[in-house]
């Protein structure tokens, strides 16, 4: 029987085995120079004035939506189609997530759709970079001014990539959020980061994930903990070190399945993402929606069954138990049922691209 290839594989070499040696060697593990240093990256690669690392994505959602005060009795508008993260986040602070449908082919926020669900108890809007494809920042502006309203940007996998216009993920909206988990372009272990522009904003995050506290034994408010460790900072300025070397090798992985699917996606049987033309795919993924008649599901069984990893792309967040009152969204619905992510990280072989495609046509046959 051949190994499993798998469905996604952290990539940590011996720069990152040394960085966090070199913290363990210390007796400074949390809240130092490490921390600083991955900040001061951070905020350069994603355009902004200021990065605030969490102890995870989900954290640095839940305390941008509460810097801003979201709070009960808010609403607050989410792309449907991404994982529950930030919906749920939502729910944490005691608003309310409302769906906003994608585009059939960017998968992406619907704008037009996001502007029309925008009403008086409307607090803010979450936008979700799918999968490593970056939202349009004119489009954020644009509903910024349209609305009055803060366009949060989850850009959990949009880090590297870039919109048509050229912008990096995580520059646009009043803030931007990443994961650094071990499926994202670059880790930590778990963490994740808001970026900003704002300083007094800025001050505020800090306060927030360090139990209120605005110096030492001084406390502004309620706050809570969610620093991001010593250890993996100093191995998340390793990664962002390596982040164009494997972007270009994500990128070179996506287009060899591009051109052994082809033959798939002119038949009908297929489809994957498509940007405007001038983005750049962060390619935390690779994804594709099959044929309704062909199942998903069933198609996941036969290649796991072959040695496949794969599995569910990511969710229409309401279609799950929690969320169902948060509206229809067709578009994400049809995607939260056939869409698939078939394996991509970096170290994968031209051979083992093959025997995924090969796989995927027979089942496909």
């Amino acid at each position: 029987m051949a190994e499993t290839i798998p469905l996604a594989r952290p990539s940590i070499g011996d720069a990152e085995r040394s960085a966090a040696q070199r913290v363990l060697s210390g007796t400074q593990l949390t809240s130092g120079p490490e921390l600083k240093r991955f900040e001061a990256l951070l905020a350069e690669t994603s355009g902004r004035s200021h990065a605030i690392a969490m102890s995870s994505g989900t954290s640095a959602l839940e305390l941008a939506l509460w810097a801003i005060g979201v709070g009960p009795g808010d609403a607050v508008l989410v792309t449907a189609f991404g994982f529950p993260a930030a919906a749920n986040a939502v729910a944490a602070r005691g608003a309310t997530p409302v769906a906003v449908d994608v585009h059939e082919q960017s998968w992406l926020m619907d704008f037009e759709a996001a502007a029309r669900a925008a009403n008086s108890s409307t607090k803010a809007i979450v936008t979700i970079d799918q999968l490593g494809a970056v939202t349009s920042s004119r489009e954020i502006d644009s509903l910024q001014l349209r609305t009055s309203l803060p366009v949060l940007s989850d850009a959990a996998c949009g880090l590297g990539g870039t919109d048509a216009d050229g912008r990096p993920g995580g520059v646009a909206g009043r803030m931007a959020t990443f994961s650094f988990h071990p499926r994202k372009l670059i880790t930590t272990g778990e963490g994740g980061a808001v970026v900003c522009d704002d300083e007094e904003l800025a001050i505020r995050l800090r306060e927030l994930r360090n139990h209120g506290q605005v110096g030492n034994g001084r406390f502004a408010g309620i706050g809570t903990n969610a620093r991001l460790d010593e250890c993996g900072a100093a191995i998340g300025c390793a990664q962002l070190a390596r982040l164009a070397p494997m972007l270009t090798e994500r990128r070179m992985l996506v287009d060899g399945y591009h051109q052994r699917l082809e033959h798939l996606r002119e038949s009908g049987k297929l489809r994957w993402q498509v940007l405007a033309d001038g983005s750049q795919h962060a390619n935390q993924s690779f994804s594709i929606v099959l044929e309704k008649r062909l199942g998903r599901d069933a198609v996941v069984g036969a290649l796991q069954a072959k040695g496949i990893g794969c599995g569910v792309a990511t969710y229409s967040f309401a279609e799950i138990g929690i969320h169902k009152e948060a509206g229809l969204a067709p578009v994400a619905k049809s995607l939260h049922e056939g869409a698939l992510s078939l394996p991509l990280y970096i170290g994968m072989r031209s051979a083992e691209l093959d025997r995924v495609c090969d796989a995927l046509a027979e089942v496909l046959s």
